[in-house]
């Protein structure tokens, strides 16, 4: 079947100052042409993001020029500014990634007690736009509690946060939770799919730590429906974000 429509709905640009590299424009759409996909979702890099706010200027800018990407804001760690704004209008979702933590290995929890955290949650609901959100288990089930209804979209299917099928037996009935299948097992993806439903899990490649292609062929081998695959590909991100394309 021809999908028409497929959206890579997490992967990486710009440089990351921690792993020293750079992922380019040129080879997001060299990756994107080669697999087939239509449109990028494009975030920045943690340790660039936190050391300065150019960088969601800089990626914004460049999906201005590139008509297949499509920007993420990355949410800082100084929320507790006066006039932070968490998800600017113009960016389609946001990204949490180890708020104040040690990146990609322990949350820190003493965010949980921050005093403006209440007031960012409430900022979030109103600008009621998709975050990609990594934590630890226990870490995102005190957050969600915090936060009923907004939409979090758990990375990897929570592969850094801990096991995969731990964060699908605590969030199966919440349906404001979602998964994306950036570096996800193949039959892991489809257990999350028969749990849950097709409607809250979106393809992702999380490209550089992945290819596009090599991630796209496990949604489209999955043994589901392609009434199915075609919301991992790109209805959910639509019906989340209000994304139009063009």
């Amino acid at each position: 079947m021809d999908f028409g429509l497929i959206i890579d709905s997490h992967s990486h640009w710009g440089p990351s100052i921690t792993l020293g590299m750079d992922v380019t424009t040129r080879e997001l759409l060299r990756q994107r042409e080669e697999s087939g996909i239509q449109y990028v979702v494009i975030i920045p890099f943690p340790s660039t993001a936190i050391e300065s706010n150019d960088i969601n200027v800089r990626l914004l800018d460049e999906s201005k020029k590139v008509k297949n990407f499509i920007p993420y804001h990355y949410i800082r760690e100084d929320f507790d500014r006066e006039d932070f704004e968490p998800i600017p209008e113009v960016y389609y979702g946001g990204k949490w990634h180890w708020m104040r933590g040690w990146q990609d290995s322990a949350s820190n929890y003493r965010v949980l007690e921050d005093k403006a955290l209440p007031e960012l949650i409430e900022k979030l609901k109103k600008i009621d736009k998709p975050i990609i959100f990594e934590e630890e288990l226990s870490f995102t089930e005190r957050f969600v509690e915090m936060c009923d209804g907004l939409k979090l979209i758990i990375p990897h299917l929570g592969i850094l946060g801990g096991n995969p099928l731990d964060f699908l037996k605590s969030f199966k009935s919440n349906e404001s939770i979602y998964f994306d299948t950036a570096l996800g097992q193949k039959d892991t993806i489809l257990k999350f799919v028969q749990t849950i439903g097709a409607e809250r899990v979106l393809f992702g490649s999380d490209v550089p730590f992945s290819y596009m292609s090599s991630e796209l062929s496990k949604v489209l081998t999955l043994p589901i429906p392609d009434e199915e695959k075609e919301m991992l590909l790109s209805k959910n991100f639509i019906r989340l974000t209000g994304f139009k394309a063009i």
